[in-house]
């Protein structure tokens, strides 16, 4: 076998924007100007043959048109050099994803690859700044300085024996409290006195792994033991009115649920209004059942094939802790946590939304506190890991907000909240049985998640980040997509006796809570690499595993499709009928423990609570006159600014569901206030939408928290009577964030005190909270978290009826002001405005809504930017005063009475504003407000952070007209249904956008997912892809992330797939003999050009001088619409479409900059190559940003083969459907899978 082998990787000058980015983000949080440096990527590789090598650096490590490679280190001598790379033990995609590239290359699955970043400067640093630059460079809680010195890629099998803590049963307390410190314990001194307790009962000592099993079992964030505290005694303060009322209600909603006699905690008083309701009938949907992953209500959905029965399940999910220490991978892990929630529940997750809280990202990094992040780090990185995970997932993300607010500083604010749905025959929940046997299926276990539960647990202290490095775990999306595409097989799903995901706690709680008697078999759980001990495979945690329980007699079925979905697994533990939860490894009982002591969920606590008035923050604000600067002063504001610049971070179009985009109108930048998508069903999308909105102001809560979570019950339900959902048959979860409580009773008053208000709003509304998370460790020394409430409320309706908030044609601007009693909506003038809006939509009167929770100036400003309509209005009552349950609504003119009329019986205001123009200045109080200005204030300060959108370029692209091809492009051989084969890689997220549309369009469709989990799998694969595309007329390549988008490059994964022999081979008779076509999407375009089949027209190794698809001039993922036009309709993909007309198009990606010399643009050109160009409103080829959102050369968004039968783009038309992207109008339905299959059938 070969020795090891180095690889260093340098993109040439004119690529390396990567480096030229480093170097500006280095300088700009230095505040100083650096040496210069080169950039280099180190791969060092074991197993590869020198030849095997030779073929693999093209192919998988260096892109020969991009890239130069150096097999040795660069020259050294009077430079400075930085070295970093992943802690042990961290999931590493680059590395993971270049062995899977080798496999494919050459063949060799035993290779393997580590990576490190090196920074090469031009002389040497100064030991300060040289450290400086360590520190914004390396976050210790996932990576660290590193070394060029060889260093072997073997692992080393864990041998040792689990240890026995000797004489614990028999320790005084003193020496409890040194145990407690010494292992770091979350569990209280109490809890741990209990566990010598039993463990004396049992007459031995635990095992390490046992007590590290009961930490993580009995964690507050597994058990909600802060929730779960008897609330001994609550004392009210004078002048607290309504809290005292509150408390009366609590007390009398107890004797109705015969609980008066039950411990008061705050885990009853999170849940007693949803109890109470369904008392009463008012919850009729709520789906109950053993299983507790998610909230979960019973739908009939609409479809083409009739109605359909379905669970909708929805869940939110925080990793404040995480996200605080590791942002990237903390956001991540919050969504992947979020999604498996419903996806145990057998659910198919498809769209997300993202609620953050943070101090200010635009402080300099010396404000920064010692053993923090910077601020600054903590938004970017988070907002990249989230949307990573979101985005190679195919989740759609609707709502993307951030709020600001300096007691952030304690620690981050990181909620992910999710909606799935299943169809009701899915679903076969039992009891498991003894007998039954417990199956792992997804993702390998590693050291990367130990202790997730735990650290979540604790307040935050400056030795955090030395300490949790751990704790939080690198995500692998492309797995959890595979489960993702399980749930959607209803012959498994409905194998599955009872499922459970692996959260935090790993094995020891997702296994655990399956059953009361369980046999696990530690040395089962498949790993990520050998070392691990007994108690590191017992709590890991992971994103993308479950435990599910089958018959013994279902599972070579059940194994046989996850053998489909390319899914690892293996059967770690046995259903026992003792109720005893026992571990076995290496031959050795590591856990033997009784259901009954580990339901206890530790000690019983006890707490004395006191309601005082809170001392903190302000609100109110002073009546203001509307002058120009106390706009600009709304806008200029962290919590005014608009948060376009992070939301184009995130895909929010896959699915193709999306009913309103996030921001709206010709412009898009009218922020919607909901998120709204049709809800998926086993052959597509429902005609019904489900719609998710949320409620929360930090100042607010923090203020009054009682007032404040009412508030964010009613703004919650009020944005669902924006978009036309209303309240009747909404739902709600909730999501509660406050400082480490410890013994204090004015602090345990706080979390009280919202929970009593939320309790009001609900039985107000009579909408129950079904769900819900708490977390109850924001605290950082002596700082804390504001208190934090979020209402999330969910509502379903007909997906025609849904209303958005951009102003565009003419209409009438009506305030509608409902009543306030103590600062407070009226909830039966709310409940009444909402029934008379769906009379008013079902006749068409609204043509925009919005409430005022920004205040009424800023929310009419912001609805007109969408289309920069014009208008003259008055706004002179509170004017900037926020109000979450007021609207602004555009009705139609000729309409406007029949609405006041409607709604006047309603206990509510209306204040006529003014009436819109499409075109033309808009003034308002007599002040002429320039937009364009205006919004340039609302994005500068966030974009300093994110990036934005890039500056105006001066480049300009030519406006190309190809001349139309004569005569009809046909297929010789004329065939009545083609089949379209899409293959499915790891990371493939487009399949069922595609697959519908080509179904559609009337061709068969056959979906094949590669299988590459050994050697002779994959090589069987491959052949049998090759039989696929022998058998289809068309090659489609859909979207994605294959491989992660590694190993540094999108597409490399599929090019590798399309260059193997046998798959090489059809290609060339699908393309030469038998006349096929081949389209491909963003990926599937990326990897066409990768292999010469574009611009080419055939497979060969790339060259120097050959294009390519390289990272968005921004930087960073792009989404949202596109104008492209026509440039070329020479290809049977765009026969119904003529040169010059333009369209729509969803896009979504973070590598679509086309790049190619001068001459090859050229020759594109003259050959009508160029298929699709990035245009303005005027039809004209732009380099804008606005326009072009990648900085595509000769602004390419297509490209053809020169005989036209292979078309590669980066925008998504699958995504759009008629009813679809309502805010957003335009041309989309270019008629593109049409058109290919018209190809074939001839008509």
């Amino acid at each position: 076998m070969s020795l090891q082998k180095d690889i260093f990787v340098e993109k040439r000058p004119f690529y390396d924007t990567e480096r030229q980015s480093l170097k500006q983000e280095l300088e700009e949080a230095l505040n100083e100007r650096i040496p210069s440096f080169r950039l280099l990527e180190h791969y060092r590789v074991e197993g590869l043959e020198d030849e095997e090598l030779k073929k693999a650096l093209p192919r998988v490590f260096a892109d020969p048109n991009t890239e130069d490679y150096f097999l040795e280190a660069p020259h050294f001598e009077g430079q400075e050099l930085i070295v970093t790379e992943l802690l042990p033990g961290q999931f590493d995609m680059r590395s993971a994803a270049a062995q899977e590239c080798l496999q494919l290359a050459v063949g060799r699955f035993g290779a393997r690859v580590s990576n490190q970043r090196v920074l090469l400067f031009e002389r040497p640093l100064a030991q300060p700044l040289r450290r400086r630059i360590l520190e914004v460079l390396v976050n210790p809680m996932e990576m660290r300085e590193g070394s060029l010195e060889a260093e072997s890629l073997k692992e080393a099998p864990s041998t040792e024996r689990v240890p026995i803590y000797e004489g614990l049963r028999q320790a005084s307390p003193q020496e409890l409290v040194d145990v407690h410190h010494r292992h770091g314990l979350a569990m209280s001194l109490r809890d741990l006195a209990l566990v010598v307790a039993y463990f004396r009962e049992e007459g031995r000592d635990p095992s390490e792994t046992e007590l590290k099993v009961l930490d993580t079992y009995w964690s507050d964030h597994c058990r909600h033991t802060t929730f779960s505290t008897h609330l001994k005694e609550i004392s009210v303060a004078p002048g607290l009115p309504l809290e005292e009322e509150a408390l009366a209600l609590w007390q009398t909603l107890r004797r109705e649920t015969q609980r008066e006699h039950k411990p008061k905690t705050l885990m009853e008083l999170a849940t007693l209004g949803a109890r109470v309701l369904k008392k009463r009938g008012l919850a009729p949907d709520v789906d109950e059942s053993e299983e507790i992953n998610a909230c979960s209500i019973h739908r009939t959905l609409r479809t083409e094939k009739g109605d359909l029965a379905c669970l909708l399940q929805f869940k939110n999910e925080t990793h404040n802790h995480p996200t605080e220490i590791e942002p990237f991978g903390g956001a991540a892990t919050c969504l992947g946590g979020a999604i498996r929630d419903p996806l145990a529940g057998r659910a198919y997750v498809y769209q997300a939304m993202r609620v953050t809280g943070a101090a200010d990202p635009t402080q300099p990094r010396e404000a920064t506190l010692p053993g923090k992040v910077p601020q600054r780090v903590i938004c970017r990185e988070a907002a990249r890991g989230y949307s990573s995970y979101g985005n190679q997932m195919g989740l759609a993300a609707g709502v993307v907000h951030e709020h600001y607010h300096p007691g952030y500083v304690a620690k981050r604010l990181e909620v992910g909240a999710v909606l799935g749905a299943v169809p009701l025959h899915y679903v076969q929940r039992s009891e498991p049985c003894p007998g039954d046997v417990v199956l792992l299926v997804g993702g390998r276990t590693g050291r990367d998640g130990v202790g997730g539960a735990t650290g979540s647990s604790k307040s935050h202290t400056e030795d955090s980040m030395k300490r949790s490095g751990a704790e939080v775990q690198k995500g692998n999306a492309p797995t959890e997509r595979k489960i993702q595409r399980l749930m959607r097989n209803e012959k498994a799903v409905r194998l599955i006796r009872r499922c459970n995901d692996f959260g935090a706690g790993g094995v020891s709680v997702a296994v655990g809570e399956l059953a009361p008697g369980l046999r696990i078999d530690l040395d089962r759980v498949p790993l990520k690499y050998q070392g691990l001990s007994a108690t590191e495979t017992a709590v890991s945690e992971s994103q993308e595993r479950m435990a599910m329980v089958l018959r013994p007699e279902d599972l070579a079925e059940f194994q046989g499709y996850l053998d489909d979905e390319n899914l690892e697994y293996a059967p770690i533990a046995e259903v026992t009928k003792e109720p005893r939860l026992r571990m076995i490894w290496h031959g050795q009982e590591v856990v033997n423990l009784s259901r009954e002591f580990l339901d206890q969920a530790g000690a019983v606590n006890e707490v004395q609570v006191h309601l005082a008035p809170s001392s903190k923050g302000t609100v109110e604000q002073a009546e203001e006159a509307v002058t120009l600067e106390r706009i600009q002063a709304a806008f200029r504001d962290l919590n005014g600014q608009s948060q376009k610049p992070l939301h184009q971070y995130f895909d929010s179009t896959n699915g193709c569901a999306t009913v309103l985009m996030p921001y709206g109108g010709e412009t898009q930048e009218t922020e919607s206030c909901a998120m709204v998508c049709r809800i998926p069903v086993p052959d597509g999308v429902s005609l019904d939408a489900s719609v998710m909105s949320y409620g929360f102001d930090p100042f607010q809560t923090e203020k009054d928290p009682f007032r404040g979570a009412y508030l964010a019950v009613a703004e919650s339900l009020a944005k669902l009577v924006s978009v036309g959902a209303g309240i009747q048959g909404a739902y709600l979860s909730f999501q509660e964030y406050f400082q480490k409580l410890g013994e204090d009773p004015v602090a345990w008053g706080e979390p009280t005190k919202a929970l009593l208000g939320a309790l009001c709003a609900q039985m107000d509304f009579e909408t129950p909270a079904i769900g819900g998370k708490d977390s109850m460790s924001g605290t950082f020394g002596e700082r804390h978290v504001p208190p934090t409430f979020i209402s999330f409320a969910v509502a379903t309706m007909p997906s025609e009826r849904v209303i958005h908030n951009v102003l565009g044609s003419e209409a009438s601007i009506v305030r509608v002001r409902m009543p306030r009693t103590h600062g407070l909506p009226d909830a039966q003038a709310l409940k009444a405005y909402a029934k008379k809006v769906r009379i008013a939509n079902e006749n068409g009167w609204i043509q925009a809504q919005d409430t005022c929770r920004g205040g009424a100036v800023p929310t009419l400003l912001r609805m007109s930017f969408g289309n920069r309509c014009g208008g003259d209005f008055q706004i002179t009552e509170e004017p900037f005063q926020p109000m979450p349950c007021d609207f602004l609504l555009a009705l139609d003119p000729e309409h406007e009475a029949e609405f006041l009329h409607l709604i006047a019986e309603v206990p509510c205001t209306c204040q006529p504003l003014g009436r819109t123009k499409p075109e033309g200045p808009l003034t308002l109080n007599g002040l002429l407000i320039d937009q364009e200005e205006l919004l340039g204030v609302a994005k500068e300060r966030l974009a300093a952070v994110y990036g934005g959108t890039p500056k105006e370029r001066l480049l300009s692209a030519p406006t190309l007209f190809a001349p139309s091809p004569k005569g009809v492009l046909y297929a010789k051989t004329p065939v009545s249904r083609p089949q379209v084969v899409v293959p499915i890689f790891p990371g493939t997220n487009c399949e069922y956008d595609l697959t519908r549309a080509f179904q559609k369009a009337g061709a068969n469709v056959l979906p094949f997912v590669l299988k590459n989990r050994d050697q002779k799998e994959l090589k069987a694969s491959l052949e049998e892809l090759a039989r696929a595309i022998d058998a289809s007329e068309i090659l489609m390549l859909p979207g994605g992330f294959s491989a992660g988008d590694e190993p540094k490059g999108s597409g490399k994964f599929i090019a590798n797939v399309l260059r193997s022999a046998p798959v090489a081979r059809a290609l060339t008779r699908l393309l030469d003999q038998r006349e096929g076509l081949i389209l491909g999407i963003c990926n599937g375009f990326q990897a066409l050009v990768r292999v010469g089949l574009l611009p080419h027209g055939a497979l060969r190794d790339l060259r120097r001088e050959d294009p390519l698809l390289m990272s968005n001039v921004a930087g960073h993922h792009m989404d949202g619409i596109a104008r492209v036009r026509v440039a070329s309709n020479a290809s049977p993909w765009l026969r119904n479409v003529r040169v010059g007309e333009v369209f729509k198009v969803p896009f979504s990606h973070g590598e679509g900059r086309f790049m190619a010399s001068q001459e090859e643009l050229l020759r594109l050109a003259r050959s009508h190559q160029i298929a699709t160009q990035y245009c303005n409103a005027s039809g004209q080829a732009s380099m804008q940003a606005a326009d072009n959102p990648n900085g595509s050369s000769f602004a390419v968004e297509g490209l053809l083969s020169p005989d036209g039968r292979i078309f590669g783009k980066m925008g998504h038309n699958e995504r759009w459907a008629p009813g679809l992207l309502k805010n957003v109008p335009g041309s989309y339905d270019m008629k593109l899978f049409e058109s290919g299959v018209r190809y074939f059938t001839q008509k």
